[in-house]
């Protein structure tokens, strides 16, 4: 009876993500200048539009550009303060894992008025460092997380084993745990350039005259409407997938591997 109800809820919440999706392909296929659905006739008309216009290309440089600086920030400060919560013994741990995190908590609104405020007294608004560092800071949470989760989960008697064989703790470090680590900072690393490329409400806020991809969809849909708009979601949408995909599947997989060459318990 528990599986039939799981099974029911799996597929309500599955189809529910999925509906968006349902009308929005097709509607991407259209050959029409208007958003129609179901299309009269198909065409990869939109997706030629994409790739020859000149705007669309240089707001999907911008995103790529701050996503990449985004992606390396995040996964660089972000690893190493998920190895300070991990193994360092203070005090203030809590509140600092707190503070690590808050981005995923505090609304996008609020974080984006705030950094506002700091990077318009800074003369840092329309800069493209600034909205790099910016993107670190919302992606950093997710590097701090699975980082974390997979440090925690490392069977420390190997770097024992290494310190006592005459290793210094940076040098056993690297040749024990990073091997260990390097699987779930790639996947880690995949969600936080997603979490870059994907942002909006903060880039809206300080990027001045920088147009990145969400900002021209979102330009576009203020101020027209044509099948181009869906015909970009949906590419979106499927390299979404495709990149989370690979990392869980590297994450499982390095999961699996020390599992099955972990020593059994006395």
């Amino acid at each position: 009876m528990t599986r039939i109800v799981l099974a029911v809820y799996f597929a309500i919440v599955t189809g529910f993500l999925l509906l968006p999706l349902i009308f929005l392909v097709p509607i991407s296929l259209t050959d029409s200048q208007f958003l129609e659905f179901p299309p009269t006739s198909l065409s990869l008309r939109w997706y030629r539009e994409f790739f020859t216009d000149q705007s669309w290309l240089d707001a999907t440089l911008v995103s790529l550009k701050i996503g990449i600086g985004a992606t390396i920030l995040s996964l660089l400060f972000g690893t190493l303060a998920a190895i300070a919560l991990v193994r360092a013994d203070f005090r203030a741990k809590g509140v600092l894992t707190a503070l690590f995190i808050a981005p995923l908590i505090i609304p996008s609104v609020v974080l984006a008025l705030a950094l506002y405020i700091v990077f318009l007294r800074w003369r840092l608004v329309n800069n493209i460092y600034a909205l790099t560092l910016a993107h670190a800071l919302i992606a950093m949470p997710y590097v701090v997380m699975i980082v974390a989760g997979s440090l925690r989960r490392f069977d420390m008697t190997i770097e024992r084993a290494a310190r006592i064989l005459g290793a210094g703790p940076a040098r056993a470090f690297v040749h024990t745990a990073l091997p260990f680590l390097t699987p779930a900072m790639f996947a880690s690393a995949i969600l936080a350039f997603f979490a870059s490329f994907d942002e909006l409400i903060i880039t809206l806020f300080i990027s001045g005259g920088l147009q990145t991809l969400p900002v021209r969809i979102w330009n576009d849909l203020s101020l027209k409407l044509d099948p181009t708009v869906p015909a970009v979601a949906v590419m979106l949408t499927l390299v979404s997938i495709i990149g989370m995909s690979i990392g869980e599947i590297v994450r499982r997989r390095n999961e699996l591997r020390y599992q099955t060459h972990s020593v059994p318990e006395a």
